[in-house]
């Protein structure tokens, strides 16, 4: 697990959606006691899981829960400066990986707003559950790769915008809502289950797992050994 440098979080729509939905959003409020900084959004993020989902009932209730998050201040709405950031790294990220001469949109209006508000912020602790964005950070190789088998065809990668992005995303730490949840139960946030708390944060990383949380079973796994029965 990465180590929490710094002390706010810049927040992507994946990961508030997983923890929201497996009913941990009160961990906003716990890890907003235990450190000064803020869970920070960008208007499109509050968007896509609280805006939009709003006005579909199957997914009302994550949504509701999160604006109450938002308007009691765990997580602050933090809106960009300007559109400018953004649009240069979705345009860069989208012309990174190339199928058959045509190039891959790897990255949607929320995750380069994210990622923007990061490098505007200065904050250098993103939180995203969404694979493809965090592996073209941090192992774009693995990525290509990854996308080659997918699709079945070769993948060329442009090298000038690759280096581009790695130059903007330089320096950031990515966590998972996984290891969030973990930074919580070292601070104490199932204590109060008292002897069954490893039995608890053990039951939640897979609940997580099975929200949307991009982590391995194996992971879950290295994490409870590593982290929780050791």
């Amino acid at each position: 697990m990465p180590k929490l440098s710094g002390q706010s979080l810049v927040c992507d729509s994946s990961s508030l959606i997983s923890i929201t939905d497996s009913c941990f959003v009160h961990v906003f409020y716990f890890l907003k006691r235990k450190f000064k900084g803020s869970f920070l959004i960008p208007d499109s993020v509050e968007y896509e899981c609280v805006e939009r989902p709003m006005q579909m009932k199957m997914h009302a209730l994550h949504a509701i829960r999160l604006k109450r998050a938002i308007l009691d201040g765990a997580i602050t709405l933090s809106p960009l400066s300007s559109s400018r950031e953004s649009n240069e790294i979705k345009w860069i990220a989208n012309n990174i990986f190339y199928a058959s001469g045509t190039p891959l949109r790897l990255l949607h209006d929320g995750e380069a707003d994210m990622l923007a508000l990061a490098v505007e912020t200065g904050v250098s602790n993103v939180l995203i559950d969404e694979r493809t964005t965090r592996m073209l950070c941090e192992d774009p190789e693995s990525l290509r790769k990854h996308l080659e088998d997918e699709l079945s065809r070769p993948i060329t990668v442009d090298e000038k915008n690759l280096s581009a992005f790695s130059r903007l995303t330089k320096g950031m730490r990515f966590f998972r809502s996984s290891e969030l949840l973990l930074l919580a139960y070292e601070k104490g946030y199932f204590r109060e289950y008292g002897e069954l708390e490893q039995d608890a944060i053990e039951a939640s990383l897979y609940r997580l797992k099975y929200a949307g949380c991009a982590v391995g079973m194996g992971e879950v796994e290295d994490y409870v050994e590593d982290h929780i029965r050791n």
